[in-house]
């Protein structure tokens, strides 16, 4: 985090630095939203080149290749092209170079997973929706971890008749092209830290001050191209 803010502290310094300096005739011919945005987008690349988030790298590289058409000789390539070539690469990607697993369920993971409607009870719980919408109820008596993975596709998970094993639990979101909502009970002390690329998270409805002596539950993950919405029930 403390990386981060210098980043952006040192980008924003250097803005207002070059627009006072355009002001006074320098750098007439340079447009300063466009070194912004592609500052923002370079950014966001080196975020998702770790984690192997090829959407996050190839898409804005891109946009980038669009902005500077002119600069980069490539005025002949139309954008739709740039942006097919870079939404299949980076399917291509994703299928040759799989992002290591979060974390690997205790139990089995039914054959079923995407089967909507269905009320699971395991103490590790695994979904999985890829070009579909599915709806999960989690009733488990002792629930520890949920991995809750959504692409292209809508995912909802319903936690308000699920028991903590001990003081804290985990839930891992990675949710690409696609909406996954969260509804989980208002006494639990929920931390959200999750890592966004286009995409947004929302918490709804939320304490301002958990009670003492409530479960703690950490939501990890990655949201890009899309958004994930968390409602305390």
């Amino acid at each position: 985090m403390k990386n981060k803010n210098f980043f952006w502290g040192v980008i924003f310094i250097l803005a207002a630095a070059f627009v006072l300096l355009s002001n006074l005739g320098y750098f007439e011919d340079i447009h300063i939203t466009k070194i912004i945005i592609a500052l923002l987008l370079v950014y966001i690349m080196l975020k998702n080149i770790p984690v192997r988030e090829f959407f996050g790298v190839l898409l804005p590289l891109a946009v980038i290749l669009i902005m500077y058409d002119e600069e980069l000789h490539l005025t002949s390539v139309s954008p739709f092209p740039l942006l097919a070539a870079a939404v299949l690469g980076s399917i291509g990607l994703t299928f040759l170079f799989p992002k290591k697993p979060l974390f690997q369920p205790e139990e089995p993971v039914k054959p079923n997973d995407n089967a909507s409607g269905e009320r699971m009870t395991g103490s590790d719980v695994n979904c999985n929706v890829s070009f579909a919408g599915s709806t999960k109820y989690i009733n488990a008596a002792a629930f520890k971890r949920a991995y809750l993975k959504c692409s292209f596709g809508s995912l909802k998970v319903y936690f308000d008749h699920t028991t903590i094993a001990g003081e804290s639990a985990e839930i891992f979101v990675e949710n690409s092209f696609g909406e996954t909502v969260l509804f989980l009970p208002k006494d639990w002390n929920v931390n959200v830290s999750v890592t966004t690329s286009f995409g947004d998270i929302a918490e709804i409805h939320k304490l301002s001050i958990p009670a003492d002596a409530v479960p703690k539950v950490t939501v990890r993950g990655n949201i890009n191209f899309g958004d994930c919405k968390i409602y305390y029930i």
